[in-house]
């Protein structure tokens, strides 16, 4: 018998996305019908069918159990791609996009740089308020794991602390956050356009950095960076131990795509614009791509990623919100489902394994997260349909009523339940 101090049952679809977790779960997401899952100190201990549970599991006395019934429960989503540390306001931007300014237009003109002039006037305190409501509203729409970029920073010191307020936030919410440095985001006031020179001040504070985050980011594209910039700071960061992702082809062709994943980049991300030398870099060097298609959408732009020919071509896909105050003010992952479905081609069972074990992929944490299986920590969310294949169908809105996060119960119907344990 397995001890456990958590269990969930009755589950009318239980979607394990982890086909080997048991002989009862069917197909490519491992669903099990009338299922039921059990977990120890966070951790999953067995799933199976309810009718299985009680010769498999003996639970404690003070057990945690939650009890579901027409419901569909999924691993919490992984979002590989946010930038949740800012502070300010670009409606401006939205709703000039909405008469017909173009997004490179504005990047141009500075709307990227009123985050940072309003990120860098806000204190440490101000900045930490915000992102644990935003950790919050995550949880809410089913998220428990997320990849949190700097960027709005710039300066030294201000990339330092918003790490610095990440690593806080960590202490503070459940919601896992893995930390990435994106000091190459774009080029600040101060370099008056000397993109050489700025990259060479980010190289010069990665050894800073690498004590706060994990992945170290750079933005390849137009109005951005080049591949001889990009690549010296993604080099630079490799020889330091970081691990790689980098922003790509996102506004045109470019070579940042090829070139992040000639540098073994764990993901490269948004890669709207790829040609078929492109997509073979990626599959060579096992690169996750990271697409991002609400970012398309509320940019309003018709050219999405090319999400079959990657999946066809044996690239390993994965889905994220690209959550920013210019350019994808979104954290549900429910509604990048639906967009993935209409605007990039893939199946329903595509997408949901994009949001949960291959989004964990493209952050490294595919050994701990996105699937539900033993081992895996306890992340779930348990959603008010009772088939999978409703949740894209149900656009634009939260069906979620349960998460789940480390074994803990932190949303019940639609409310954070959790209070913060430790203090920062």
């Amino acid at each position: 018998m397995l001890d456990a101090d958590f269990a969930l049952f009755n589950v009318d679809q239980l979607v394990t996305v982890a086909p080997g977790c048991h002989p009862a779960a069917r197909g490519d997401l491992g669903v099990i019908e009338r299922g039921a899952l059990a977990a120890r100190d966070g951790t999953i201990v067995w799933v199976g069918p309810m009718e299985e549970f009680d010769r498999n599991v003996a639970l404690a006395a003070d057990a945690l159990v939650v009890n579901t019934h027409g419901r569909t429960v999924l691993p919490g989503f992984v979002d590989p791609h946010t930038h949740l540390i800012f502070a300010g306001d670009r409606s401006g931007d939205f709703y000039a996009r909405a008469l017909g300014a173009r997004y490179a237009e504005q990047l141009g003109s500075g709307g990227l740089m009123q985050t940072v002039d309003a990120t860098r006037a806000a204190s440490d305190d101000e900045l930490l308020d915000l992102a644990y409501l935003r950790a919050e509203t995550f949880l809410r729409y089913g998220t428990t794991t997320i990849e949190a970029k700097t960027g709005y920073g710039l300066t030294e010191a201000d990339e330092l602390r918003g790490l610095r307020v990440l690593t806080r936030l960590q202490h503070l919410s459940p919601l896992k956050i893995i930390p990435a440095f994106l000091g190459a985001h774009v080029v600040p006031a101060e370099f008056h356009g000397d993109a050489r020179a700025y990259i060479e001040a980010v190289v010069s504070w990665l050894p800073a950095v690498r004590d706060h985050a994990r992945f170290v980011d750079a933005w390849f594209d137009e109005g951005a960076f080049d591949v001889e910039d990009g690549r010296r700071v993604l080099s630079a960061a490799r020889e330091l131990g970081f691990e790689l992702t980098a922003h790509a082809n996102e506004l045109g062709p470019h070579g940042g795509a090829r070139a992040a994943a000639e540098l073994q980049a764990r993901s490269v991300d948004h890669v709207v614009y790829l040609d078929d030398a492109d997509i073979e870099a990626l599959r060579r060097n096992g690169t996750v791509a990271v697409l991002l298609p609400g970012t398309t959408f509320f940019l309003n732009h018709d050219t999405y990623a090319p999400a079959r020919r990657l999946l066809d071509a044996g690239v390993r896909v994965a889905l994220g919100t690209d959550f920013n105050p210019g350019t994808s003010y979104t954290q549900n992952m429910q509604f990048i489902l639906t967009l993935a479905v209409l605007k990039l081609g893939m199946t329903p069972e595509e997408a949901i394994r994009a949001a949960t074990v291959d989004a964990a992929a493209a952050v490294d944490l595919e050994d701990r997260v996105g699937s539900l299986a033993p081992g895996k920590s306890c992340n779930l969310a348990v959603f008010r349909l009772n088939h999978y294949r409703h949740i894209p169908y149900h656009y634009a809105m939260n069906t979620v009523e349960t998460v789940v996060a480390g074994g803990q119960l932190v949303v019940d119907n639609g409310q954070i339940i959790t209070q913060p344990l430790v203090t920062a």
